[in-house]
């Protein structure tokens, strides 16, 4: 095992934690923690308020979702790239020596 199939096992297990959060989000169904209907107050501002957090929920939810799973592709194409062709892995993965960092 060369030190880059190292890192390719890294990117790709990168990418298998990332799906397995998406999984994990998707099960757990936050929004469904917020109630629904009147609240017992029919047209109050309070069951109007409850049901924009439920929205916003969804759709925050929804948005992790979707950024996690893309994150969790682009890992294992990184990984399935790499894995084939040492060449690329040798010139995207290697560390240059940069001289000392300066504190800013």
């Amino acid at each position: 095992m060369t030190g880059y199939q190292v890192v390719v096992d890294k990117i790709r297990g990168t990418g298998h934690a990332a799906g397995r959060v998406v999984d994990g989000l998707r099960g757990a169904g936050c929004p469904a923690a917020v109630p629904t209907g009147d609240l017992g107050m029919p047209g109050s501002r309070a069951a109007l308020a409850m049901a924009r957090v439920k929205h916003m929920l969804v759709s925050r939810q929804m948005g992790f979702e979707s950024r996690l799973a893309t994150h969790a592709g682009n890992m294992a194409k990184a990984a399935d790239h790499y894995a084939g062709r040492e060449d690329a892995a040798a010139a995207d993965l290697s560390v240059r020596a940069l001289g000392p960092v300066k504190p800013s």
